[in-house]
């Protein structure tokens, strides 16, 4: 089931976490909504288990401010460790752990939202609920694996979109699927294959991305537009989701387009159809419309100076 920020709020998440019986699993780039904090306490007061894994250094955050969420996470009783220095068995360091997800014994939400006050108040989100078995066994193992400071299995590569390593392919078939396809993103690259791949889809590709656009993505977001690729800039909410929708097939997760977050990262996401592909589609929609009214033309004419022409 697919919930869309900043209208759902954390109540897909404190869903998860009330509906436990035995385990909590929760591993996020930032927590510090109340509301989870609160779900987490009361889950361990009727004698759940729970464990988080924050990410430890979240980028351009103070250390008197990482100490305070560590040390709110540990209030609620909660088990609570920093990402592993590794993910695989190649030994390679991560850059950061950007996954979001939580699960418990039956069911997972994995989603593009840190559990922070600007993800449910002015971000575009989507959270994506799961009761697949295969999913969330492939979720709950990756989530073990990192706690243990373990290689994930590569079953649970097969199914999930899943950081470091194998995430480029399933988002590359996405991309490349026939006919029109539409992304959001928060950040664009840079990532060579991706933006290929984008380019190639030339008017069949639309996107958009936040008003607050800069630096390097900026220039990809010309060359993007050099090839036909339809693009808009969003004021309102702020873009931070990661979405690509056809047709035939979606996805939502952590992952920006960018090389860091494809083969450094703990990333997590999932590939979408049916119901969760409609609203994906509809929402996209809105959106793109909203990108209209709130000032895109500006960005284009920006763009325009920007490439001399």
């Amino acid at each position: 089931m697919l919930y869309v920020e900043p209208m759902a709020g954390p109540a897909p998440i404190v869903q998860v976490i009330r509906e436990a019986r035995n385990t909590v699993d929760l591993n996020v780039y930032y927590l510090a909504d109340r509301r989870i904090l609160d779900a987490l306490h009361s889950a361990v007061r009727r004698g759940v288990r729970v464990r988080v894994i924050l990410e430890g250094r979240p980028y351009g955050m103070h250390p008197w401010k990482i100490r305070k969420e560590f040390r709110a996470v540990q209030e609620t009783g909660a088990m609570v460790q920093p990402a592993p220095a590794r993910f695989e068995s190649t030994g390679q360091h991560y850059a950061f752990d950007h996954a979001k997800y939580v699960c418990n014994g039956h069911e997972c939400e994995i989603g593009t939202a840190n559990f922070s006050w600007s993800a449910f108040h002015r971000n575009r989100e989507y959270l994506c609920t799961t009761w697949n078995p295969q999913t969330v066994w492939a979720a709950r193992t990756v989530f073990s694996a990192d706690w243990k400071h373990v290689s994930a299995p590569e079953a649970a590569h097969r199914i999930l979109v899943l950081s470091p390593r194998t995430s480029a392919e399933p988002l590359l078939r996405v991309l490349e699927q026939p006919g029109p396809v539409d992304v959001e993103s928060e950040e664009l690259g840079p990532y060579r294959p991706i933006l290929e791949a984008m380019a190639a889809k030339g008017r069949d590709l639309r996107m958009i991305l936040p008003s607050s656009l800069r630096g390097r993505d900026r220039h990809d977001a010309a060359f993007l537009r050099r090839e036909g690729v339809r693009v808009r800039f969003l004021r309102s909410p702020y873009m931070h989701a990661k979405m690509v929708t056809g047709n035939r097939l979606g996805f939502v997760g952590s992952e920006n387009f960018t090389e860091t977050s494809l083969n450094k990262n703990r990333e997590m996401g999932l590939l979408l159809g049916g119901p969760d592909l409609r609203r994906l589609r509809a929402q996209f929609r809105a959106d793109w419309e909203l990108a209209k009214k709130s000032g895109s033309g500006d960005w284009k004419n920006r763009l325009v100076h920007f490439l001399g022409r």
